[in-house]
Order: C-alpha cells, then sequence, then structure tokens
C-alpha cells in the first residue's frame, strides 16, 4: 500500500466500517495523521495564536500556552471518524470483531488492540499489492 493511496482510501472510506485496512494502509494512515496535526499545531503555534491575540489587543508570543489551537482541534476533530473506522477495519483484517476497538475506552485496553493492529491480516484478494 502507498502513502497517498493509503490516505485517498482513508478519506474515501470514512463511514465505512465494514471491509479491512491491511496494516500498511492503517500505518500510512496514523503517519499521515500524527504529521498533519503536528503541523496544524506548528501553524497555530507560530502563526494563528499571535494572529489572533494581537487582534485582541494582547500581547502574545508565538507558541504561547494559553493560545487556543483552533485549526488543530478542528483538524482533530475532522480526522477522528476516518481514524476510528480505520482502525475498525484493520480489527476486522485480523479476524476479530470490529466492536474491539471499544477497548480504547478503557487505558489498559490499548494493549491488545496494538497486537491487533501488529498482527498480520487474513489472506485477500489485495495480498499481491504492496
Amino acid at each position: 500500500m502507498r502513502f497517498f493511496k493509503a490516505i485517498i482510501e482513508g478519506f474515501s472510506n470514512m463511514l465505512n466500517i465494514n471491509g479491512i485496512a491491511s496494516r500498511g494502509s492503517f500505518w500510512f494512515w496514523l503517519f499521515f495523521v500524527c504529521i498533519f496535526l503536528c503541523i496544524t499545531l506548528i501553524i497555530d503555534g507560530a502563526y494563528l495564536g499571535p494572529l489572533i491575540g494581537n487582534l485582541s489587543g494582547e500581547e502574545v508570543m508565538a507558541f504561547d500556552q494559553d493560545t487556543p489551537k483552533w485549526l488543530s482541534l478542528i483538524s482533530l476533530i475532522v480526522l477522528i471518524i476516518p481514524t476510528i473506522t480505520v482502525a475498525m477495519r484493520r480489527i476486522n483484517d485480523t479476524g476479530y470483531s470490529k466492536w474491539w476497538i471499544l477497548l480504547a475506552l478503557t487505558g489498559i485496553g490499548l494493549l491488545p488492540l496494538i497486537y491487533f493492529f501488529v498482527k498480520k491480516g487474513r489472506k485477500s484478494k489485495s495480498e499481491g499489492e504492496q
């Protein structure tokens, strides 16, 4: 699975909890989410925070912790649903029920989820893909 194909697949199957997601597409998607959120945090801290603070008449330094990070918050809200559905399809690929994702609501439940995410999936039609 290629990086950009995984991103397109993540957004195009945003509301699809059926089907499977390969290990490659899952980890490429998580990599994209992490990089995208880091970029939005940098933009928020370096540019938008001081800009919004200066418009309100306050002296705001770059990367001030008290300024709201609106761009990052909006990005997180937009990316949370596709991330959950990609994770559900990944768990489905390993042969377990996709509802195991509910373990993430508990702290200790992340350990079995990590195991599901790194486990090799079932054989499928797209096994020949790289």
